[in-house]
C-alpha cells in the first residue's frame, strides 16, 4: 500500500495595525503553503490616541469586534493555531494590556505585542517569499497607520532595519487637520518627514540598494490609483510599478480633494480616504531623499511573515537544512561538527556567489561549478577544528574524508581542492591533491579559488562590514564596488591583496572601489 498523505496543516495569521486589522488563512503541506482565505476590516484602532493617549472605548470595541469575528472564522476553517500580533498603535498605548486582555477574552486568542524591529522583520520575511531578489540587495518600505519601516537586506539577512513614527493615520491626524488640508499643513507634514527620514535613508544609501519594494495598503492603494502598467520585470515580475512622477501628479489630485470626495471620486474606503494624502507624502519624500524613481508596489505584507516565521519556528532545524537538498545537509552537518563559524562561512558564500554571477564572462563556468564554489565557501574553514596552523591543508584532509552524501568522489575532490585554496599556496601541479583532478575540475579550482579568495577577503574582519559587492567588467578590468554597513578598512585592505590573483587568473586589471556613501 502507498503511504498516506499528510494532513495539510492549516494556520491563521492576523495582523492588528494602527489603521486596518488583516487576516490570512493558509494550508500548508511541509513549506508549501496555499491561501485559502482572507478578511480585513478598516478599524482606525489608532485613531484618537497615537500621541501617547490610551486606545479609546470606540477605537477599542471596533477592534475586539474585528478580531472576534476573524477568530471565528479560522475556527470555522478549522485552523491548527491561530497568531495574532499587535503594532504600533497598541504598542504605544498605555492601557495596552487591558486591550490585550480583553481581546483574550472576546476572542479566545492571545495577542502578542511586538517591537519595532520585530514589525520590520516580519514584513521583510513577507517580501522574500513573495519577489524574487536575483540575488540583490532590497529595500522596502512599509506605510502603515502609526509607523512606518525601512528594511534593506538580501534573501540570506536584514542589513539595516528601522521603525519610524511617520504612519499615515498618524502624521493625518498631527499635520493634515483641514479637509481638504491647507497648504501651510502639507508643507508642516512634508518638512516633518523629511527630518525623521534624512538620517535613516542616508544610512541605506551609504549600504547601497538594488531594488526598492513597498508593502502596507497605503502603498498597494497609491500603486492601483497611479495605474502604472509597468513592463516585464527580472525582479518582481507581476507586481505593480509606482513612479515618483505619478505619485506627485496624484498628490496634487488628493490635497484638492475632501476625504469624502477622495472616497467617492477614487472609489475609496471612507477611512482610507481620511489617511491616504499623508502617506502619499511620506512615501513622496522617501522617494525624494533615497533618489528612487520608482518602486514596486508589493501585496505581501506583516500577516505573511507571520506565516512565514511560524513554519520556520516549528520546522525542524533539520528539515529545514533538507529543503536544500541532501547536498547542502550533508555539507552543513560537516561545517557543524567542525564547530565552523558557520555566520562568517555563509556570509563569504552569499558574496562568492554574488562575484561568480557577475563574472560568468571572465569564468566561463556552469551552474554546477557555481554550486561547489558555495560549498567550498560553508566548509573553508573547516580546518580550524584542529589547528589554525595549516587549517586550509586540515579543510582539504577532512572534507575528503567525510563522506559527503549525494556528490561523486570527483565533485567532492573539487570542494576540497578550493577549500585548501582559499589561502596560501595557489594551485598547483606539484601538489598531489591538485594533481589529481581531471583538467577540467583543475579549470574549476584556479577560477573558483580566485573568487573564493576574494569573497573571504570581503569578510576579513568577520562583522559583515562588507554586505554586497558589485563587480563591473569593461575593457580589460574588473571593478569589485564594496558596500559595506560600517567601517571596512581590513576588508579593503585583504580584496586589494587577493584583486592582483584574481587578475592574474582572469588576465584583466582588478581594482577595489568603495560605493559611494559607504564608510571606509
Amino acid at each position: 500500500m502507498p503511504p498516506m498523505a499528510q494532513k495539510p496543516r492549516r494556520i491563521a495569521a492576523i495582523d492588528v495595525g494602527t489603521n486596518s486589522i488583516h487576516m490570512i488563512i493558509v494550508e500548508c503541506r511541509g513549506r508549501s503553503c496555499r491561501v485559502i482565505d482572507k478578511e480585513k476590516e478598516m478599524v482606525l484602532l489608532g485613531e484618537g490616541s497615537l500621541g501617547g493617549e490610551p486606545l479609546t472605548e470606540e477605537a477599542i470595541g471596533r477592534a475586539v469586534d474585528a478580531i472576534s469575528r476573524m477568530a471565528e472564522i479560522a475556527r470555522r476553517g478549522e485552523v491548527d493555531r491561530i497568531e495574532a500580533v499587535a503594532t504600533s498603535a497598541v504598542r504605544e498605548a498605555p492601557n495596552r494590556k487591558q486591550f490585550a486582555r480583553e481581546v483574550e477574552k472576546a476572542a479566545g486568542i492571545p495577542l502578542r505585542i511586538i517591537t519595532g524591529h520585530e514589525e520590520a522583520d516580519l514584513i521583510f520575511r513577507a517580501v522574500r517569499s513573495a519577489v524574487d531578489f536575483h540575488g540583490e540587495t532590497a529595500l522596502c518600505i512599509d506605510i502603515g497607520g502609526g509607523s512606518l519601516e525601512l528594511i534593506a537586506g538580501s534573501r540570506e539577512e536584514i542589513h539595516y532595519a528601522t521603525s519610524e513614527p511617520l504612519g499615515a493615520l498618524r502624521l493625518t491626524e498631527k499635520f493634515l487637520k483641514s479637509d481638504p488640508p491647507t497648504v501651510d499643513e502639507i508643507r508642516a507634514c512634508r518638512k516633518h518627514v523629511r527630518k525623521l527620514l534624512k538620517k535613516p535613508v542616508a544610512a541605506v544609501r551609504a549600504g547601497g540598494f538594488g531594488f526598492c519594494i513597498g508593502t502596507s495598503g497605503t502603498i498597494t492603494t497609491l500603486a492601483e490609483l497611479a495605474a502604472e502598467s509597468g513592463d516585464a520585470d527580472p525582479v518582481a515580475a507581476g507586481l505593480r510599478w509606482l513612479g515618483r512622477a505619478r505619485l506627485e501628479e496624484l498628490i496634487e489630485t488628493l490635497a484638492l480633494l475632501s476625504a469624502a470626495e477622495r472616497a467617492e471620486t477614487l472609489n475609496l474606503d471612507p477611512r482610507r480616504a481620511q489617511t491616504i494624502l499623508a502617506g502619499a507624502i511620506a512615501l513622496d519624500e522617501f522617494m525624494r531623499l533615497a533618489r528612487v524613481g520608482r518602486l514596486r508596489a508589493c501585496s505581501a505584507a506583516l500577516r505573511e511573515g507571520i506565516i512565514e516565521k511560524v513554519l520556520e519556528e516549528s520546522t525542524p532545524s533539520r528539515s529545514r537544512v533538507e529543503a536544500g537538498g541532501v547536498r547542502r545537509t550533508s555539507v552543513l552537518e560537516l561545517a557543524r561538527r567542525t564547530d565552523a563559524d558557520l555566520d562568517h562561512a555563509r556570509h563569504v558564500a552569499i558574496l562568492a556567489t554574488r562575484i561568480f554571477d557577475q563574472t560568468r564572462a571572465l569564468h566561463e563556468l556552469d551552474d554546477g561549478a557555481r554550486e561547489l564554489i558555495e560549498y567550498a565557501a560553508l566548509l573553508h574553514e573547516a580546518g580550524l577544528h584542529i589547528s589554525w596552523k595549516g587549517h586550509h591543508k586540515h579543510a582539504y584532509y577532512l572534507i575528503r574524508h567525510a563522506e559527503l552524501r549525494g556528490f561523486t568522489q570527483e565533485q567532492v575532490a573539487v570542494i576540497a581542492n578550493l577549500a585548501r585554496y582559499h589561502r596560501k599556496a595557489k594551485p598547483s601541479t606539484k601538489h598531489d591533491s591538485f594533481n589529481e583532478l581531471a583538467e577540467e575540475q583543475q579549470l574549476i579550482v584556479e577560477r573558483g579559488t580566485a573568487i573564493l579568495r576574494m569573497a573571504n577577503a570581503l569578510d576579513r574582519g568577520r562583522s559583515h562590514a562588507v554586505r554586497d559587492v558589485e563587480v563591473a567588467l569593461e575593457n580589460g578590468s574588473a571593478s569589485f564596488i564594496l558596500k559595506s554597513k560600517g567601517a571596512a578598512g581590513l576588508e579593503v585592505e585583504a580584496s586589494r591583496k587577493n584583486a592582483k590573483h584574481f587578475g592574474k587568473v582572469f588576465g584583466v586589471v582588478a581594482a577595489i572601489e568603495v560605493h559611494p556613501g559607504s564608510r571606509k
